[in-house]
């Protein structure tokens, strides 16, 4: 289906790859992983024809379906602002010809919570015939759907060091009934949790706005010394001695990195994380990832990447529209939980 010999890329008198000889059968899954500048969006612009290589050749047998993680088309029935990220996916992958199409996936997992994920991942499994292209950052997703995985470049990620003074309470944080209200909208009620120094907390789930929402309105408590953060009901308190850094969701590689040395520099013993993954490469994530397993203050942080969460996390939470559902345990684990799903089932669709 698509054979790729000796291929090599210089752009602006750079190489971006070279030598690269790859092989993929018909209803073969490939994953491409690699740094920044490592080449993986340009080597499916190749395969598609919208970039022609410097050196080397692709032959391609079938027709070629490039989707990307921020889908723009425009369909008639119904407008795409209106749609969610796998709504979008759905429609645009709705009807292939699995025996003719070559479909490539740049980083279509970027805007989908853990839900959209495993849709995805079912789709491709489901269709044995369907040649598969995928680059993304996303190690889940890639391990449970792809045959083969390379890795393009050998850049490394700069070493982060967190280092932070121990604090002194065994309590680090106590948040009592808070509610908070968003555009005339209530996005979390009932949220209580009480974290002791040294827990690595993951809020997750399909309430994208409630979770980055509830660090904020930490974040609001801490800064301006007060025990609601905005909320319009409940308490939080801080234990003394705490020295909190605060990472936004952020929407550019550049910017990620920026709040990265923030925070290295920060010397700050509890963090909180808005989607701390969404904008780096994987070298960084990995290196990321490795700080905070060995960082030995308390975190609090809002993510999907399943791999990341499980090395990370040793407590998860889910921050429904109804309350928490709340566990110590890794990420799969909760995941497999039968009394935890009926607990998050029941407050999603809870009609209060």
């Amino acid at each position: 289906m698509i054979e790729i010999k000796n291929l090599g890329l210089q752009l602006a008198q750079k190489d971006i790859f070279s030598d690269l000889n790859i092989d993929i059968k018909r209803g073969e899954k490939l994953g491409i992983v690699g740094g920044e500048g490592a080449g993986k969006s340009s080597l499916l612009d190749i395969i598609s024809g919208r970039l022609i290589q410097t050196a080397g050749e692709v032959k391609v047998s079938g027709e070629v379906l490039t989707v990307t993680g921020n889908i723009s088309a425009d369909f008639s029935e119904l407008r795409m602002a209106e749609m969610s990220a796998i709504d979008k996916l759905k429609r645009t992958l709705r009807g292939l010809n699995d025996n003719e199409i070559i479909l490539l996936l740049d980083e279509p997992t970027k805007n989908l919570d853990s839900y959209g994920v495993e849709w995805l991942i079912k789709f491709l499994r489901d269709r044995p015939n369907l040649t598969t292209v995928i680059v993304s950052n996303d190690r889940y997703f890639l391990k449970s759907t792809c045959q083969k995985i390379i890795r393009l470049g050998n850049s490394q990620a700069p070493k982060i060091n967190l280092h932070c003074a121990p604090a002194d309470n065994s309590i680090a944080l106590e948040v009592d009934e808070l509610v908070k209200v968003y555009s005339g909208e209530t996005v979390f009620k009932n949220v209580g949790f009480t974290i002791r120094q040294g827990q690595k907390v993951a809020l997750v789930g399909r309430n994208e706005i409630g979770r980055s929402k509830l660090l904020k309105t930490l974040l609001s408590a801490w800064e301006n010394h007060n025990s609601q953060g905005g909320a319009v009901h409940g308490t939080i308190k801080f234990a003394d001695g705490l020295k909190l850094a605060y990472m936004p969701r952020v929407y550019s590689s550049a910017t990620a990195k920026l709040e990265l040395d923030k925070i290295q520099n920060s010397g700050a013993n509890f963090l909180l994380l808005d989607a701390p993954t969404a904008c780096l490469d994987l070298p960084m994530i990995e290196e990321f990832e490795r700080a905070l397993v060995e960082f030995t203050g308390t975190i609090i942080f809002s993510e999907d990447d399943r791999a990341f969460l499980q090395a990370v996390a040793n407590r998860i939470i889910d921050i429904t529209p109804n309350g928490t559902v709340d566990r110590i345990s890794t990420y799969e684990d909760f995941l497999a939980n039968e009394t935890v799903n009926q607990q998050i089932s029941e407050k999603y669709h809870h009609i209060p």
